[in-house]
């Protein structure tokens, strides 16, 4: 059903096809694993995100996948690695290098992509976890096919340093807004050096930048979120308690499936809900 309108598979393009046959399996299934080779074949740069979280969402433990997609799998993906045949004809399997410049990034997600659909906003977070987290809510707030995410990397651009390359960033889109974890441990506590120094390069250079006033993004996640997604046994933390301090915890990696618990109200009632609606 498209706008109202049923069409046969026939009708509509091998990706949306593809799309449909795919999660429709995975979802009567329910896998453990899902191997995939390039999802995004005859999909808008837009859609390979939506279709690899919402299939990653039908895997009890995860998705293996292969794609010649850098960006992809950059914004997508726990763990990269790249495969390449040896002096000997085997195969030599290395981790990818660590995030390129935020430019460079850009490019490998084909940015000018997105803005021929409209897109035409760029929010830096944290990391890859933060992408698909993020991408959740903002779904919420039907902004998920508006806003371009791009990972900091954590404190490897999140410091004093980071000037020259968020000032590439602005040139590239006027619309940049940036959401950093506090990492405090306490409502007064200050935040760190780095954090301040990125805070204020961001003021000096025209960036939104908002820091979130509880610990990190998980300390928004409400009791019936976790126990809808992980079970009975798993409680909220606290605002400004460590992932590591709660029993049983659970994966940063995990975030996103318990993002997709949340709604509009427990998002409505944060602070970080205000800077999501207002992006």
């Amino acid at each position: 059903m498209i706008n109202g309108k049923s069409y046969f598979l026939s009708e509509v393009g091998s990706g949306i096809t593809q799309f449909i046959l795919v999660l429709a399996n995975a979802a009567m299934k329910k896998p453990a694993y899902i191997l995939i080779d390039e999802p995004e074949l005859n999909l808008h740069p837009s859609l390979q995100l939506d279709f690899l979280t919402t299939l990653g969402s039908y895997a009890s433990e995860g998705i293996l996948y292969s794609t010649h997609s850098i960006g992809l799998a950059r914004s997508s993906a726990d763990r990269v690695y790249t495969v390449r045949k040896d002096a000997n004809n085997g195969s030599e399997i290395t981790e990818l290098e660590a995030t390129p410049r935020l430019s460079e990034f850009l490019g490998e997600l084909n940015f000018s992509g997105y803005r021929e659909l409209g897109f035409d906003k760029i929010l830096l977070v944290e990391g890859p976890t933060e992408i698909k987290t993020i991408q959740q809510f903002l779904r919420l707030y039907e902004k998920d096919h508006k806003i371009v995410l791009l990972p900091l990397g954590g404190d490897s651009l999140i410091n004093g340093l980071s000037e020259l390359e968020l000032e590439e960033i602005k040139r590239i889109s006027e619309n940049t807004s940036a959401l950093i974890d506090s990492e405090r441990s306490s409502s007064g506590a200050r935040l760190s050096h780095n954090r301040m120094a990125f805070v204020e390069i961001c003021k000096k250079i025209g960036i939104n930048c908002h820091v979130l006033e509880r610990r990190a993004i998980e300390n928004y996640f409400t009791d019936r979120a976790l126990k809808n997604a992980k079970g009975e046994e798993y409680n909220a933390l606290q605002f400004y308690q460590k992932l590591g301090d709660i029993k049983p915890s659970w994966s940063k990696h995990e975030n996103w499936r318990i993002a997709r618990e949340m709604n509009l109200n427990d998002l409505n009632a944060t602070e970080l809900g205000d800077f999501l609606r207002d992006l």
